[in-house]
């Protein structure tokens, strides 16, 4: 035999802190309610709390999105015509080839651009309709 054979923990029993964990959540109770309960109980050794408090946190805190950077650019007078809208999304998409811009901000562009595309289009198709429906009415 090697090692001390016999020594030891037995195979596939708990650890300290598992087994006073386990004890405690025979109380029935959400395992978040158990584990903010845990933490914050003083009686408890720092490191059942801390554990604690590193399970329930996800579920209290979300994690914080990080800061785009912020993008300036011009922005041609025709903005309000499709071929301004065009050329504008003809830009973005240079600038995401040629790497100047990240493929996620030049998606949100793009998202933006098709927002104004569709506030344009929407308009122009009421005041089609508003004109058909005054001809009609003749």
């Amino acid at each position: 035999m090697r090692g001390n054979a016999g020594k030891g923990r037995p195979t596939g029993s708990r650890n300290k802190m598992t087994a006073e964990t386990l004890a405690l959540v025979a109380d029935g109770k959400t395992p978040v309610a158990f584990a903010l309960r845990l933490m914050n109980d003083e009686a408890k050794n720092m490191d059942l709390r801390l554990n604690a408090a590193r399970i329930a946190a996800p579920y209290l805190h979300s994690k914080p999105q990080p800061e785009g950077r912020m993008i300036s650019f011009a922005l041609p007078d025709n903005i309000t015509t499709a071929e301004g809208l065009t050329t504008i999304h003809l830009n973005v998409l240079k600038a995401v080839s040629s790497g100047d811009l990240s493929l996620d901000e030049g998606k949100e562009l793009s998202t933006l651009l098709e927002n104004q595309r569709r506030i344009f289009e929407t308009a122009d198709i009421a005041d089609r309709l508003t004109k058909l429906e005054a001809a009609q009415s003749r």
